[in-house]
């Protein structure tokens, strides 16, 4: 037997229309401003799947729904080998409508969320990398999908480049966060000439004798 061939669960335009107008809503009402950082690969590295060198040279404000209603989620701060690691975990929601309106305003090129893009939280002052976006949660409501689900973690920075125009962003970043300019300033140990030069002190790296020591 096929379904009740007078009701229409997922064919209905005006009721798709509707619900799509509560999600906004509701995200409008119990949601947060965030900031969307779509991200510019400078020297993509196919093997490792990532560049360390990006750049995130613009900044859209669009509100966002934080799912983790507890707070954050994942690992948390810890202590390790490597010093303190901070890996909090979020998942936001935003309407696909919304997104849709907001990147056809700034740069019509970006039709949805992408991996690697950033999420600024201007309540904590968190810096989020996406790293998943699901489409399909829920799924199909009235045969329609309404919103994005993106899955993010706390971001590692690196070398990238951040001139997004947005003041508060571009001065925390510099000032606060990285507290350098990585055009001019160089990381202590990642010269590899000053390193060999210094092994050559008390290390014969002699090719016959590679651990020999003088």
């Amino acid at each position: 037997m096929t379904t009740n061939s007078y009701v229409s669960n997922y064919n209905e335009e005006s009721e798709q229309d509707l619900q799509d107008d509560l999600v906004i809503e509701a995200i409008q009402m119990k949601g947060i401003d965030m900031n969307y950082l779509p991200r510019t690969l400078v020297s993509y590295d196919s093997l490792f799947g990532e560049d360390p060198t990006s750049a995130f040279n613009n900044s859209y404000v669009i509100e966002m729904y934080p799912a983790n209603v507890d707070g954050f989620g994942g690992g948390g701060d810890m202590i390790t080998n490597f010093g303190l690691e901070i890996k909090d975990t979020a998942t936001l929601i935003v309407s696909k409508t919304r997104f849709s309106e907001e990147m056809d305003l700034n740069d019509a090129t970006i039709n949805k969320p992408q991996v690697g893009d950033l999420i600024y939280l201007p309540l904590t002052k968190s810096f989020l990398s996406i790293k998943h976006v699901e489409d399909e949660s829920p799924f199909y409501e009235l045969g329609k999908q309404y919103v994005w689900e993106i899955k993010t973690e706390t971001f590692d920075f690196s070398y990238e480049n951040f001139a997004t125009g947005d003041n508060t962003i571009d001065d925390l970043i510099n000032n606060d966060i990285l507290n350098f300019d990585t055009a001019t300033d160089t990381e202590e140990y990642g010269d590899n000439e000053d390193i060999q030069t210094e092994a050559d002190t008390f290390v014969d790296f002699n090719v016959n004798d590679p651990f020999g020591v003088k």
